[in-house]
């Protein structure tokens, strides 16, 4: 008599838990899975950013060492508080 009741206890528990339980799963590994690809959306964005100064950087020293010392002293003469 007993069992019965327990079991048809359970029977009613088990025909919502299960989709109780997976419906947050779901929801859980959504998040993750965007989470996850926003991370590496953001580090290529990033590399993409230090590659593009990188390569900035390259010219701006290919075109000093390619200009003489004079050159390079007019160039930084704007920068520099010497009273000119």
């Amino acid at each position: 008599m007993i069992g019965a009741l327990l079991w048809g206890l359970w029977s009613s528990i088990s025909s919502w838990l299960a989709p109780a339980c997976v419906a947050p799963a779901i929801v859980a590994g959504v998040f993750f899975y965007g989470r996850s690809s926003g991370k590496a959306d953001a580090k290529a964005q990033q590399a993409k950013a230090n590659a593009k100064a990188i390569k900035q950087a390259r010219g701006m020293e290919n075109e000093i060492s390619k200009m003489g010392g004079d050159d390079i002293d007019r160039g930084l003469s704007k920068w520099l508080r010497d009273g000119r």
